[in-house]
């Protein structure tokens, strides 16, 4: 059954079509395929996850899709390392690393 995470398969219309996905990652639990399903959602990659069971449901794969027309910017956003802890502390105060006790506790 194919679950499309974060939107109605009718607001995907056309794009429905088996042959317009790619297979993009495989998991063996489900969580983590929703999780990486949501993060490209989010990304704004079109994404859904299908479970695919072997041997009379004994094991069963969670494969995450993504159109393929967008594969390039799903494996762009995986490939992205997080932020760095300097990169947050600078979204989060607007002060750049080391330059001075200022800012954090709401004194400038």
């Amino acid at each position: 059954m194919a679950v499309v995470a974060g939107r109605s398969t009718r607001s995907l219309g056309s794009t429905m079509n088996s042959d317009e996905w790619e297979l993009f990652r495989s998991f063996d639990n489900p969580a983590s395929a929703d999780v990486m399903c949501q993060w490209l959602l989010r990304e704004q990659v079109p994404a859904r996850v299908e479970t695919r069971s072997l041997e009379h449901g004994i094991e069963a794969k969670h494969c995450v899709f993504v159109h393929r027309s967008l594969a390039h910017r799903a494996r762009w956003v995986v490939a992205q390392l997080p932020p760095s802890d300097e990169e947050l502390e600078y979204l989060a105060t607007g002060k750049l690393p080391g330059s001075g006790a200022e800012g954090k506790n709401g004194a400038t």
